[in-house]
């Protein structure tokens, strides 16, 4: 092997080496927002926009279908933001949403706002 195949070959083991850093940098990165986002949006946001569709539904006495899609679909937008995370995660933070959602609509909609069936 002559001294430039060696060169050459130094030269690409350092530039796969950065792409490796860089890779595993942007991989950190998006971990740590797409844990961020899990954190704000299974046990705040989710709910209360789930909590809002649910007293608005009892409220307007729509239908059932709209009722429990008003939990299912926060439920379900925090199982895709968890669906990278581990099997009991991708468990719980649904089940975290859908109890935010039933406390929010309960306390926020039903005995602060005093909206609700009555």
């Amino acid at each position: 092997m002559t001294e430039r195949d060696e060169d050459f070959a130094v030269a690409a083991r350092t530039r796969l080496e950065a792409r490796g850093r860089e890779r595993d940098r942007k991989a950190e990165r998006r971990d740590r927002w797409n844990r961020i986002l899990l954190w704000l949006c299974a046990p705040l946001l989710f709910p209360a926009a789930g909590a809002a569709a649910a007293t608005a539904v009892i409220e307007h006495k729509s239908g059932l279908a709209l009722f429990v899609a008003s939990f299912l679909v926060p439920a379900a937008l925090t199982l895709w933001l968890a669906r990278r995370r581990g099997w009991f995660e991708r468990v719980a933070w649904p089940l975290v949403t859908i109890a935010a959602t039933l406390a929010l609509m309960f306390w926020a909609g039903f005995v602060w706002l005093g909206y609700g069936p009555g």
